[in-house]
């Protein structure tokens, strides 16, 4: 688990930029921060996983879009709205990436509706908290949040957890994001917290490892066998 020398630099990066956050250092986030998704692209791309093109560019992608927003959420607020949008990008290329996994993922996981439910629960009470606060960044706001959360049913409905246990990687990565963002919507909008600098870029960090190493422990499970091309008396059970 994690044993790439990639990750391990992944990981002393990562605390190398929660060390500058808490000692108010952000001057020099600019050599810390904006390494973090070239770490994981090249961890990616030399991981050799085997899987589909489309789903390697679409995972390159995201981390591409993500390094932008990374960049852009550095800068000055005037950025913070460019910054959004990069993100949102790298959601919608994180969602038709685990899309993907669903659809080629037989027999297809069955929908969680009670999660579901649960998660729409709570995405509503969290917009109409902070829409008093929004103000002209409302539409954006909601749009990126209801993206955020999008990525989080996809990949809850990509996987059967139990028989691909690599899912649970993206699972928790997912929810971190969702986690991450969700300080940042806060702390942006209503107040700020203890330490929320901290807490954003550690849910952050760990989420985005979460993602793409669960991605390509997955395909590396399906390459060696396991969880492929299942009976048709199991596929009756999902």
């Amino acid at each position: 688990m994690f044993k790439s020398k990639w990750t391990l630099f992944y990981g002393v990066i990562l605390f190398a930029d929660l060390i500058l956050i808490a000692f108010h250092a952000g001057i020099f986030r600019y050599a810390t921060k904006p390494l973090l998704m070239i770490i994981l692209a090249i961890y990616f791309l030399g991981s050799k996983a085997p899987m589909p093109r489309l789903s390697k560019i679409l995972l390159v992608a995201a981390l591409f879009f993500s390094f932008g927003g990374d960049v852009l959420l550095l800068l000055p607020d005037k950025y913070f709205l460019p910054g959004l949008g990069s993100f949102l990008l790298a959601h919608i290329l994180y969602m038709l990436f685990f899309l993907k996994i669903r659809y080629s993922n037989f027999p297809i996981p069955l929908c969680k509706y009670p999660l579901v439910f649960l998660h729409a629960a709570v995405l509503i009470v969290f917009i109409l908290f902070l829409l008093p606060y929004l103000g002209s960044l409302t539409v954006p706001v909601i749009v990126y949040a209801l993206a955020v959360s999008l990525v989080v049913q996809c990949v809850l409905h990509a996987f059967r957890f139990r028989e691909q246990p690599a899912g649970w990687y993206c699972m928790i990565g997912s929810v971190l994001f969702l986690i991450s963002d969700g300080i940042i919507a806060v702390e942006k909008f209503y107040h700020p917290l203890p330490q929320g600098g901290l807490l954003v870029m550690f849910t952050y960090g760990l989420a985005q490892l979460g993602l793409v190493y669960g991605s390509i422990q997955y395909y590396r499970d399906i390459a060696a066998g396991y969880d492929w091309q299942p009976s048709r008396s199991s596929q009756m059970l999902y």
